[in-house]
């Protein structure tokens, strides 16, 4: 037999093993064909879809490249390159090639989508948004795009259309678990109950004993306070291994209501064994020490006396310093939040990251230390105002407000380093008593990061209060901070007075809209906080001292509290 002969029946048979899915035979194929003839477009092609198939995108690149060099202009090779180098993180080489594969064929609609999905991976999000209406434009019946563009724009407060893309990525393909899942999702954090309930039962016709869907029909019976049918619902659930996600949402509402009936030892029981699963399943890079060695350094180097000598640097432009809520987390920020945007003259950025992005700028880009704020440059101060000024102008939604604050729990960290550069900040400290304060931090289903992974256990959480509150007594000894203190507890036992006096500090006069505060939770659309579902009712008074039902839980961390709650007065 000739080689023509042998190389011809050898690709016949690969081709025929990766048509029947035997990819093991057929790379065996492969490999040989490429030993002798390396320039074979099908054997380096399947090569890179066998490799793909297995999640080895390392190998599939390689392959894939040389098919592309031997033929450069087949459009379905570039989307698929690109989506080689997306899987890869190698974004910017993926959007050179979806681009390519867009330029031969003008009309590609998974090309369209794919670079959309490469734009929102580099948050480059008006070019995603375009990219996928491009997409429905040419085809308004993509499931893909429409999918992915209704989760965009939820993550961009577009509710309506976010809802609308969903509806019609469900259209499309009624059996879209995905659509339903995100959509309950958004009418859950917007709390559009009604809404929620009708999806709710749509979906259960479709998917039986789904535990996605039974886990939002939990939180909107936990919403509507029938605990009993929560825990009836939930109790003797199942989770398949992968079913990590479905497992927690479940214990979280289930720990909730068991706590809602009195029932602590089994709610108690649960919010640990959900932590424990976050702390099982959580992303390798996160380190609870990382965030705990970022404070005690504050603290230690804010210790120096001599620090209060320091003369804090002239204001250099005209810009007015800014105001910040803070405390730490689960301290009723959130209520407090809703509170003052109820405010005709008081817009609240909502836990943005803009001072964590303002030290990571200071840091690392300028190569800055915390033994240069002492005598910092008064360029590099006009430099970062202007650079903190940018940020928040870039998220505030209504520019004709008098006052923006800037909400985010522990930049109560950073202090210290805010005067430096806002000698004029002022600063809204929002209290709680220490031990309610910690067992909510145990209890939330945080999104965890390096601060968050303290509070997997009641003994880290109170050790990490215990050093932030310390921390923040240092800073008012050794620098003149203009705050305001407010209780969690007398917003809920003395509303007005309490309001009257924390708007009294922000020099703005009363307003009856603040009363109704619920009012203004109920228009916000998403909340991104826990607290989103307790927010849009009038005040109650069921998480004061919820601490007693759990006293026993808490032998191991009265060292580190005790002192605050008598600090605090309470």
């Amino acid at each position: 037999m000739s080689k023509n002969n042998d190389f011809k029946e050898n690709l016949d048979f690969a081709n025929k093993f990766f048509r029947n899915k035997n990819f093991e035979k057929a790379e065996k194929l492969y490999k040989k064909i490429l030993k002798k003839f390396p320039t074979n477009f099908d054997a380096n092609y399947y090569l890179a879809s066998i490799k793909v198939q297995s999640n080895n995108f390392n190998d599939a690149k390689g392959y894939m490249e040389s098919a592309i060099s031997i033929k450069p202009n087949l459009p379905e090779l570039n989307n698929n390159l690109g989506l080689v180098y997306l899987n890869l993180n190698e974004v910017e080489k993926s959007i050179k090639y979806f681009q390519k594969a867009i330029s031969l064929n003008k009309d590609y609609v998974i090309a369209y989508t794919n670079l959309g999905m490469a734009y929102v991976s580099i948050k480059k999000v008006p070019e995603a948004k375009k990219n996928y209406l491009k997409a429905i434009e040419i085809d308004p019946e993509n499931l893909l795009a429409n999918y992915n563009l209704a989760n965009l724009l939820k993550r961009l407060g577009d509710h309506k259309n976010s809802e609308k893309f969903y509806k019609k990525a469900i259209e499309i393909n009624p059996n879209h678990l995905p659509s339903y899942n995100n959509m309950m999702d958004l009418y859950d954090k917007s709390n559009q109950n009604d809404k929620l309930s009708n999806l709710i039962n749509g979906a259960e016709i479709i998917f039986k004993n789904d535990q996605v869907i039974k886990s939002f029909k939990a939180k909107l019976l936990f919403k509507n306070k029938n605990y009993k049918e929560v825990v009836s619902l939930l109790e003797k659930t199942e989770y398949l291994p992968e079913q990590i996600i479905q497992k927690q949402a479940s214990y979280e509402v289930l720990a909730k209501s068991y706590d809602k009936l009195g029932d602590y030892d089994n709610a108690f029981k649960l919010f640990q064994m959900l932590n424990n699963i976050m702390d099982q399943y959580k992303d390798p890079t996160v380190d609870k020490k990382i965030y705990l060695n970022t404070t005690k350094e504050r603290l230690d180097f804010f210790s120096n006396p001599k620090i209060s000598d320091w003369h804090l640097p002239e204001v250099i432009d005209n810009k007015k310093d800014p105001y910040f809520l803070i405390g730490f987390p689960r301290s009723g920020t959130t209520l407090l939040d809703t509170i003052l945007r109820s405010h005709p003259s008081i817009e609240v950025l909502e836990e943005i990251p803009i001072i964590n992005r303002f030290i990571d700028r200071l840091y690392i880009n300028k190569s800055f230390t915390l033994e240069d704020l002492e005598k910092a440059d008064p360029n590099l101060i006009k430099e970062m105002r202007s650079y903190y000024f940018n940020q928040i102008e870039s998220y505030k939604k209504n520019k004709d407000k008098k006052i923006t604050i800037d909400k985010m729990p522990l930049n109560i960290v950073h202090v210290g380093e805010i005067l430096r550069f806002f000698p004029n900040a002022k600063f809204i400290l929002a209290l709680r008593h220490p031990y309610d304060c910690v067992l909510s931090c145990f209890m939330q289903n945080f999104m965890l990061n390096h601060a968050m992974a303290n509070f997997l256990n009641l003994d880290d959480a109170s050790k990490l209060y215990d050093l932030t509150m310390s921390l923040w007594k240092k800073y008012i000894k050794v620098f003149k901070v203009d705050y305001h203190i407010i209780r969690y507890e007398d917003v809920i036992s003395n509303f007005e007075v309490t309001i009257k006096a924390l708007l009294s500090f922000l020099k703005v006069q009363w307003s009856d809209n603040v009363k109704e505060f619920y009012k203004t939770a109920e228009k916000r659309g998403i909340i991104n906080t826990p607290s989103y579902n307790q927010v849009n009712q009038p005040i109650y008074s069921d998480s004061k001292y919820r601490w007693k039902n759990y006293k026993k839980e808490f032998v191991n961390s009265k060292n580190s509290l005790d002192k605050w709650v008598k600090e605090f007065n309470y």
